[in-house]
């Protein structure tokens, strides 16, 4: 393929002896392009927010500067990232299929490659228990606990949490283990950041929406 007269960005994608993303700043941001080698070697940008999901990229005239990209230093976050949450699932006290992936997780692949996370800004930002319980009160997170221990579902509604609004859930899995999570969404609206609990301390990222 002739890759003269093109952006350095997309010539640098097209070659496929380079990584298959590239790090640019545009509009005073850094944002990461990617390809897919592997489909119709479509050229995108990951979403704001996201880590994976992304969108087709044409904007090539207002980039502002190329990074130099650095395959080793990915890998390590990730290797990094999914540590943490094996390390931090070892200590839960249920069970359930995630905390089942988590531990038999592939180091060699990214929290989203191993279905662990939607691949997010989140992954690997924790909220305690301990900090949701100051906003949905002692009682709701009595009730948290009791039905987690207990095998069954629960809920709370909807309360304020640091200007979002909160909900605090559990419920059995059909496997013979619990799910909990909590989500932190917009005033009045079903999009927000989702965690799910990985130990009796703490829900761990999951996904935004």
């Amino acid at each position: 393929m002739e890759l003269t007269n093109i952006h350095p960005a997309e010539a640098y994608l097209r070659n496929e002896q380079n990584p298959s993303f590239l790090y640019i700043k545009i509009y005073g941001e850094r944002r990461k392009l990617f390809i897919n080698r592997g489909g119709e070697n479509a050229i995108g940008i990951i979403a704001k927010g996201k880590r994976k999901r992304g969108y087709i990229f044409t904007d090539w005239d207002n980039i502002e500067k190329i990074y130099a990209p650095s395959q080793d230093n990915e890998k390590d976050r990730n290797r990094k990232l999914l540590l943490k949450y094996q390390r931090l699932a070892r200590l839960a006290t249920h069970t359930n299929n995630w905390l089942r992936k988590i531990a038999v997780a592939d180091p060699e692949k990214s929290l989203y490659e191993n279905h662990i996370t939607t691949g997010t800004v989140i992954d690997g930002m924790c909220i305690s228990l301990a900090r949701i319980e100051k906003y949905c009160g002692s009682t709701s997170m009595a009730l948290f606990r009791k039905a987690l221990k207990d095998g069954k579902t629960f809920s709370t509604s909807r309360f304020d949490f640091c200007g979002y609004d909160g909900t605090l859930w559990c419920e059995p899995d059909g496997e013979g283990g619990m799910k909990a999570g909590f989500s932190k969404e917009y005033r009045d609206c079903g999009n927000g950041y989702y965690y799910l609990l990985i130990n009796d301390k703490f829900m761990i990222g999951y996904d935004i929406d």
